[in-house]
């Protein structure tokens, strides 16, 4: 624990902390490496995270008061509140792998070519999101909200269970898969049959 006395702390690996007990605040991370740690509830306000990883990790609603994410990664994490929109920085370079986020707000944020690959998205929102280029590919969806969001060039490739009203969305060149591609007339209220 004393290595996270310091203001900044580069190239460590973390294992099976429980971060939620410690203060965090305006402390910087370089070239991290985070497996299996709990975020439950962490205030981690002011401090920035840059090119580091998340492994296995519980990062339920952290706290990111004007903190900066910069190049971060997440394979299989429990992500639940997450509000990118009170960080200090508006663009973003994010990268989810086999991640479940819940009641996550991605709105009013430019997150250019970020994935979220093999993901389940339950009750997120991506309200006036800027994510051209972005990778859904296998991500699954239930009752996540996109609005107003910039979709060019997305790759929806066998993702399902997204609904996604093309009138409020650019959605011009996105990639999208059969079935699932019926997720963009759901808000038509029209009834299709296979006979």
């Amino acid at each position: 624990m004393e290595r996270l006395q310091a203001e900044e702390i580069d190239d460590q690996t973390f294992v099976k902390l429980d971060f939620s007990e410690l203060s965090l605040l305006g402390r910087e991370f370089s070239a991290c490496v985070f497996n299996d740690c709990n975020f439950t509830g962490s205030n981690l306000s002011g401090s920035t995270f840059e090119d580091c990883r998340f492994v296995g990790c519980n990062l339920s609603n952290p706290i990111l008061e004007n903190s900066r994410l910069i190049d971060l990664r997440f394979a299989g994490c429990k992500v639940v509140g997450l509000r990118l929109f009170t960080c200090r920085q508006l663009a973003f370079d994010l990268q989810f792998d086999a991640c479940k986020l819940s009641v996550c707000n991605f709105s009013d944020v430019k997150m250019k070519k970020s994935k979220f690959t093999a993901c389940q998205i339950d009750e997120c929102y991506f309200q006036n999101s800027y994510l051209p280029e972005a990778d859904f590919t296998a991500s699954s969806f239930r009752n996540t909200l996109f609005s107003q969001a910039d979709l060019q060039k997305a790759n929806f490739r066998r993702a399902s269970g997204y609904s996604i009203d093309p009138r409020l969305n650019n959605i011009r060149r996105a990639v999208f898969s059969v079935p699932a591609v019926l997720g963009l007339i759901d808000c038509f209220d029209i009834v299709i049959k296979d006979d």
